[in-house]
């Protein structure tokens, strides 16, 4: 299918595969959708193109050290490739589209195959000829409303919250700034609310339009000064509100609202301006400014548009999906009139040159791009499968097949290079559920080919790999299914999110015979392996401790999920409860934990008892700072004292011999993956299986679960 994205500064239309439906989502072929004039030219340069966004880097103070913080840790050969890679990737374009339902999700109720809806959200309502939108996110066409005029529902979501954000009464002035798409919008819903609506922009035609469309009064600011052409407007009041719908970077755009305002009225920031607010302009006058947030409440909180929970009606009236349906009905009774507003259509092949229109002189309001018209002769990836459309190297014969699902951050930027490097493996199947992702996956990493189905993925013969890095509520199902299919499986970290699923996964690999590892790339660290062989000699108990400053995550980080990332104990702290584990080389038999007692904890304080006697003391924080390093583990025994700072160094304290020291961050990524490759020949054991998978998320889940103590697991 076709798809319309950004690549280093060029807009681009690509042949993607389709993408595949998800629970909670409605599958769309796309007949229209809309260019959104202001927030997608605000990214665009001169002839159609973004900004570098090395530029953008560069202006960036946290980015250019983050950047810097990589390459003192990873080094600057695997920070180049990352940064490399993230310039080149593909961004998908577009929020605001319009088509037919193909097919529904099981839990979704309202939707049907045939209908037609109205689409939003970025990521989701792309310019693109199929998309998967959350069910919240759409909206049925009424009858009387067109595919075309249904593609403009997104826009006018966004100006209609604007409008009730303003909370305009009957017979109010209120000043439209800017009569761009949502200015005109705004101004029609304005007049329907009663007020009386004062447009102003900078080019008298977008006046012209405004006025054939009912606006009652305007002027083009070149002509009048701002404020005092209001105040001839208002009888000298000035204006009771004022909507900014405008986009630039004026950053005097603001208290020029002001000033055109009255006393106590209120002044609403729909469009994109600079906030350089001149305290005075609004002290003086008790002036109200209000942030308009895109379509309504909901907006940017995944439990609404991700995961299909809607607000209670009684308590918040207006959502971004009831007011998208709002739109519609404007439209449908004639209120809103958007087919005026169409200035051009475009075959989405053509997307380029409707690009190139936005930053012209005489930049259009309404650009249509068109789906229906897709010629069928062109070359178009079928279904879900992306091949290669270049030259490969041919892999050796002996090299292990890897099929990859989920391939983010992690997996792209320290993994990938990894495989790449060695010659034992090819890199055969990439799976993802952004067809962008994928087409980057085969054009850019090396895959051969590319799916955005899994089951695809599992079905394909000369895959015996399976390597699994997506969001952890995925890992037991993908595994347990990899498993079945005959596959070896990578999965990384937490192995599942609760510890019966992990007991289950590790009786099917038994069962079955299977190979499978979880990625624990900490044990394989050269500083855990020095460490390791140390203690071996050593017959007594060991004390531990390891402290962890994971640093904070945003309320809504994924991660943070109980259901989707498992929290931080659940999702980061296996990693250190199998660690302790494989240094102490003895089973756990009790699990104790001081910290909030809540099933979302994410920080503690657990104590984990071995059956030695050794007892391994885990301090899982957030709160630290960032200088000291993330990680830091000492360990007492026999004598001697060993202190491994943060995988660069390893001091030893007593008679075992000399330390280690790295130049960089040895956490052991490239020796965990070297033994997975010997054990996929028969050449060694797996150092890592689905028993310590489901021994950590055991640790884990009863470091969470909130009672004081836990004893030894059972196989049972």
């Amino acid at each position: 299918m076709r798809q319309v994205a950004v690549s280093a500064g060029e807009v681009h239309v690509l042949d993607v595969p389709e993408p595949g439906l998800r629970p909670g989502t409605v599958l769309v072929r796309t007949h229209h959708s809309l260019i959104s004039p202001g927030t997608e030219s605000a990214s665009l340069g001169s002839g159609g193109r973004r900004e570098g966004l090395l530029l953008k880097a560069l202006r960036n103070p946290q980015l250019v050290r983050k950047v810097f913080q990589r390459v003192s840790s990873q080094g600057l050969e695997s920070t180049a490739a990352l940064v490399k890679a993230r310039l080149s990737s593909e961004q998908p374009l577009g929020y605001s589209c319009s088509g037919t339902v193909v097919a529904v999700a099981p839990e979704v109720e309202h939707f049907r195959p045939g209908d037609r809806v109205a689409c939003a959200g970025a990521g989701y309502a792309n310019h693109a000829a199929m998309n998967v939108v959350p069910q919240n996110l759409v909206a049925r066409l009424p009858e009387g409303v067109s595919l075309e005029e249904g593609a403009f529902t997104t826009l006018g979501a966004i100006a209609l919250h604007g409008v009730r954000r303003c909370a305009p009464t009957l017979g109010e002035r209120v000043l439209v700034l800017g009569l761009g798409l949502l200015g005109q919008i705004t101004c029609q819903l304005l007049r329907a609310s009663g007020a009386v609506a004062i447009g102003v922009d900078l080019r008298p035609d977008r006046l012209e339009r405004a006025l054939s469309l009912g606006l009652g009064v305007g002027f083009a600011a070149g002509e009048r000064d701002l404020a005092a052409g209001v105040l001839e407007r208002t009888e000298g009041r000035g204006a009771d509100a004022v909507i900014v719908t405008a986009a630039g970077g004026n950053p005097g755009l603001l208290n020029q609202a002001f000033e055109a305002c009255r006393r106590k009225a209120r002044v609403v920031l729909v469009g994109d301006v600079p906030i350089r607010i001149q305290r005075d302009r609004i002290y003086k006058k008790e002036i109200d400014f209000l942030i308009s947030t895109s379509y309504g409440p909901g907006r940017y909180d995944p439990e609404y548009e991700e995961k299909g929970h809607d607000y209670p009606l009684a308590y918040v009236r207006w959502t971004e999906g009831r007011n998208l349906g709002e739109v519609l009905r404007l439209m449908a009774d004639g209120t809103l009139r958007v087919k005026p507003l169409i200035d051009s259509r475009h075959a989405v092949e053509d997307a380029p040159v409707a690009y190139e229109a936005l930053v012209s002189e005489e930049r259009p309001i309404g650009v249509l791009l068109d789906y229906s018209t897709e010629d069928t002769e062109l070359e178009t990836t079928p279904g879900r499968w992306y091949g290669i459309r270049r030259a490969a190297p041919s892999p050796r014969a002996e090299a292990i097949a890897v099929g990859v699902i989920g391939c983010g951050g992690y997996f792209r930027g320290t993994l990938l290079p990894l495989l790449r490097k060695h010659d034992g493996f090819s890199l055969a199947v990439a799976c993802a559920r952004n067809p962008l992702t994928v087409r980057s996956a085969v054009e850019r990493d090396g895959f051969a080919r590319g799916t955005t189905d899994y089951r695809e993925l599992l079905a394909d013969a000369s895959v015996r790999l399976v390597y699994i890095a997506t969001r952890h509520d995925q890992h037991y199902a993908l595994a347990r299914a990899a498993v079945e299919a005959g596959k070896a499986v990578f999965v990384e970290k937490p192995m599942t999110l609760t510890a019966a699923e992990g007991r289950e996964l590790a009786d099917l690999v038994r069962a079955q015979g299977a190979l499978l590892t979880v990625g624990f790339n900490r044990r394989f660290s050269p500083h855990i392996q020095r460490l390791r062989e140390c203690l071996r000699p050593i017959a007594g108990p060991k004390a531990m401790v390891y402290r962890v400053d994971a640093g904070p995550l945003p309320p809504e980080h994924w991660l943070l999920d109980p259901r989707e990332g498992g929290g931080r104990l659940l999702g980061e702290g296996v990693h250190f409860f199998d660690l302790l584990a494989f240094l102490a080389d003895e089973e756990v038999v009790e699990v104790r934990a001081v910290g909030p007692q809540t099933p979302a904890r994410n920080e503690a304080v657990v104590t984990l008892r071995f059956a030695d006697g050794s007892v391994g003391t885990l301090i899982y924080t957030a709160a630290g700072s960032t200088g000291a390093g993330k990680e830091r583990l000492e360990v007492f025994a026999g004598g001697t004292t060993f202190v491994m700072d943060d995988f660069r160094r390893l001091d030893i304290y007593g008679t075992a011999g000399p330390g280690l020291r790295t130049r960089t961050l040895e956490k052991g990524q490239r020796e965990q993956l070297e033994n997975v490759y010997r054990s996929l020949r028969g050449e060694g054991d797996l150092l890592v299986t689905a028993e310590d998978g489901w021994r950590a998320t055991w640790c884990a889940e009863r470091a969470v679960g909130g009672e004081a103590s836990h004893t030894a697991p059972t196989n049972d």
